[in-house]
């Protein structure tokens, strides 16, 4: 690894090939590889990527693509204290909007949750989604 490289915990990398380990080597299962790595992580690095595509024994661009496809997979480390607010087209109508401009500074754009029902949503540091959150709730969430 280089200095500008994100760092990650090794223990938790640990665990997730631990995961990954005990999946059946098929296609079918690069998305729960993944979903395993990135519960350990909170992440994908790049480490934890080529895990993925040893272990499954699909190309790596094929492991990029899966993990690009899908919000939930972060290819970047969280920022600590983050909150993401959900900016699909539900959670827009819904008041998205409304919840950045209550925290800017701790707020960051998500791509659609898939929570239409529940907007506006919100996921917090941890990945704990809240959905029908109003203004005055999420500054009292993340000022907590």
């Amino acid at each position: 690894m280089t200095e500008d490289t994100p760092q990650f915990d090794l223990g938790a990398m640990q665990a997730g090939m631990t995961a990954v380990d005990e999946l059946p080597r098929s296609r079918d299962q690069l998305l729960p590889a993944l979903q395993a790595l990135h519960d350990e992580l909170h992440w994908l690095p790049r480490e934890a990527i080529s895990y993925a595509a040893s272990h499954i024994r699909v190309p790596l661009s094929e492991v990029y693509a899966t993990a690009t496809a899908y919000s939930e997979l972060r290819l970047e480390p969280p920022m600590p204290g983050q909150w993401h607010v959900c900016t699909g087209v539900a959670c827009d109508l819904a008041g998205a909007s409304e919840l950045i401009e209550a925290a800017p500074d701790r707020v960051a754009r998500a791509d659609c949750q898939f929570l239409c029902a529940l907007a506006p949503v919100v996921a917090d540091e941890h990945e704990q989604l809240y959905g029908r959150v109003t203004a005055d709730e999420f500054r009292e969430r993340v000022n907590q």
